[in-house]
């Protein structure tokens, strides 16, 4: 690279406007080539802009302390990814932000009020117009819970949070939401935010803080607001001093007084709720982009701009309620072009030659190089070397073919795609048509192996009952056969009764003259009729008695078996089953009546209802029994058989 110097002592203007020249043209160069090899349209200019604001924040990405090369961008609204950068280079704190992480990991992060936050943090997003778009996001939301909870536990505060302060987090936060990405995690977006919002708690002015009475700076600030108003616009002074004079003791003070009243909760949210968010974002760039700069205030001005932009609506005010009314409401309907305008007319050449010290420039400008003319490059360097026609006629057969066959070929692997999920999907259907198969064929066996079972439980019940109803018959006909015997014993004792006795000892005795002697028992002498007679040594009725005995133990060792332990364990096999037959009578009646009934309920009810009721009672039941049976078989629960009594 070689530089002439003409002149001696113009070496930094002449490698400076070197250096803008060589940018200029790589730039376009690149502009060029960018719009030939991109095969959708773009427009030069935006092409240029992007490029230089890559540029330019790359730039600041290495060299954080160029960021007083911004100041250039005065009375300008920035784009968002500079916007997020610019506001993060001039409100890094590095302290704040280690202490942060610090606290994070150890979990003392959080406030003792975090759920009193986290409340009014979705009141205020829900409820201010300005902020509804993020009540939503739930990014926004944890994020700002998050900041304001420590905030409040880094400050030691004793009460909870004032409104203003959720009001200043919000443009931070939009500022960071603006260019997130659906990766964006909250631990991220909270660690910026704590860092920023604290930098910017610190550095706002006394007047933002505290009230009028107990700061003289906000009063002088209020009265520069007013002696702005009446160079600029003296009849809308008087319009305020008009207003506020009904409220102020004393003429002189009321126009200060009146703009205090207007504006002060305005700036201590520095216009949060009361501006349109773009708008919003714009007036926080310009108060941003001078905090390095002690002797820039532009809070004043922006503020005297505030109240110019709503005259129209102020003039018609008769009380300070209708005031606060026009700058709650009408506020919202201001735009940045707006204030751009007012800021350019007004104010613009003050604050600029206080951010970029040009007090000696004649005028200042708006090109980033300053004192170098503008980029001409455009106007005055020739064009790259275009292509002929037939080049770009082939250039653009070529693309089409390309993308024709692009698109063959994504219709081509769509259609393996297509072809594959179907196989797939037969491949599944197949095997769920085997597996419905298999278990149709399981629930088949299974029902005939249980039928099977059902069919031999009924045949050994009816062999059983069978079995003890023929030797119930057998016992009738053996007590038959014992009442008959028993009988004709009693008919022979009757024959034998009619045979005269011999004659006893006592009547062939005389009789005895006088009375019986009193202790003397009267022998009683007892007739044929009232004798037992005994066959082969056994009376009738000892016979009678041991076939009794005989019989009651037969019951007794059918029904409760010949041991103890059969005995028991019929006990508790009786048990279960009159448990599980009241289980079903129960279950049968909530199925037919709804509810449970008592024998008198059925006995109340007429006739023929009450035959057709107790059958389809029956039919419950013995429908319950049968499906508890096929249960227990179907689980392999099997009821073990029962021997009974008389069986083998």
């Amino acid at each position: 690279m070689q530089i002439l110097l003409p002149v001696v002592g113009d070496s930094y203007l002449a490698l400076t406007t070197h250096i803008s020249t060589c940018v200029e043209e790589q730039l376009y160069r690149f502009v060029a080539r960018e719009m030939q090899d991109d095969h959708l349209p773009k427009n030069r200019s935006e092409l240029v802009m992007s490029n230089v604001r890559t540029g330019m924040m790359s730039l600041l990405e290495k060299r954080p302390d160029m960021k007083g090369k911004l100041h250039v961008l005065f009375n300008q609204c920035l784009p968002a990814p500079l916007r997020k950068l610019t506001w993060r280079l001039h409100l890094s704190n590095t302290k704040a932000r280690m202490e942060y992480l610090s606290h994070v990991s150890m979990n003392k992060a959080t406030s003792v009020l975090d759920r009193d936050i986290s409340l009014q943090c979705l009141s205020v997003l829900s409820s201010e117009r300005t902020f509804q778009h993020l009540k939503d996001n739930k990014l926004a939301f944890r994020a700002m819970r998050n900041v304001l909870s420590y905030y409040h536990k880094h400050r030691s505060l004793p009460a909870g949070l004032c409104r203003t302060d959720y009001f200043l987090l919000v443009p931070l936060l939009q500022a960071v939401i603006d260019t997130s990405t659906p990766s964006t995690s909250v631990d991220s977006v909270s660690t910026l935010l704590v860092e920023e919002y604290i930098t910017f708690m610190e550095l706002r002015p006394s007047y933002m803080r505290l009230a009028s009475t107990e700061d003289s700076t906000g009063r002088n600030m209020y009265e520069e607001v007013a002696s702005l108003l009446h160079q600029i616009n003296r009849d809308l002074a008087n319009t305020i001093q008009g207003i506020y004079t009904q409220q102020a003791n004393k003429a002189p003070d009321s126009v200060p007084t009146g703009v205090q009243c207007m504006m002060q909760p305005v700036v201590q949210a520095l216009f949060a709720g009361f501006l349109s968010m773009s708008t919003l974002l714009y007036v926080w760039d310009q108060y941003i982009i001078g905090l390095d700069q002690p002797a820039y205030n532009c809070l004043p001005a922006i503020s005297a701009a505030f109240i110019l932009l709503l005259q129209d609506h102020l003039v018609a005010c008769q009380t300070t309620e209708d005031v606060e009314e026009v700058i709650r409401t009408q506020g919202l309907t201001l735009s940045i072009q707006q204030f751009q305008n007012v800021i350019s007319r007004h104010f613009f050449t003050k604050f600029y030659s206080i951010l970029c010290k040009d007090e000696h420039e004649p005028h200042p400008i708006h090109d980033p190089s300053q004192a170098i003319p503008p980029w001409s490059h455009l106007s005055r360097a020739p064009l790259l070397p275009r292509t002929r026609p037939q080049d770009r006629r082939q250039a653009r057969e070529e693309r089409e073919m390309l993308q024709r066959q692009r698109i063959e070929k994504q219709k081509q692997e769509q259609s393996v795609r297509r072809h594959l999920e179907e196989e797939q999907r037969r491949q599944e259907e197949s095997r769920l048509q085997r597996l419905l198969e298999e278990t149709k064929r399981t629930f088949t066996a299974q029902r005939d192996q249980l039928l099977e079972q059902l069919s031999w439980e009924q045949q050994f019940h009816y062999e059983t009952q069978k079995a003890a109803d023929e030797q119930i018959k057998g016992l009738q006909a053996e007590i038959g056969r014992l009442l008959e015997q028993r009988r004709l014993s009693m008919d022979t004792n009757s024959a034998g009764s009619l045979v005269v006795p011999p004659p006893s000892l006592h009547s062939q005795t005389p009789p005895q003259t006088g009375k019986p002697s009193p202790s003397s028992p009267v022998p009683v002498v007892l007739g044929g009729t009232l004798r037992t007679r005994e066959v082969s040594g056994k009376t009738a009725e000892s016979v009678t008695l041991d076939l009794l005995r005989e019989i009651m133990q037969s019951a007794d060792s059918m029904v409760n078996g010949k041991s103890d332990a059969e005995r028991d364990s019929l006990n508790t096999m009786t048990r279960d089953h009159l448990h599980t037959y009241r289980r079903d009578v129960r279950n049968a009646e909530i199925e037919t009546f709804g509810h449970e009934i008592t024998s008198r309920e059925i006995q109340n009810i007429p006739e023929p209802t009450k035959t057709e009721l107790n059958k389809r009672l029956s039919v419950a039941i013995r429908r319950g029994t049968e499906a508890r049976y096929k249960a227990q078989f179907t689980s392999g629960r099997l009821l073990e058989v029962v021997t009974y009594a008389g069986t083998p």
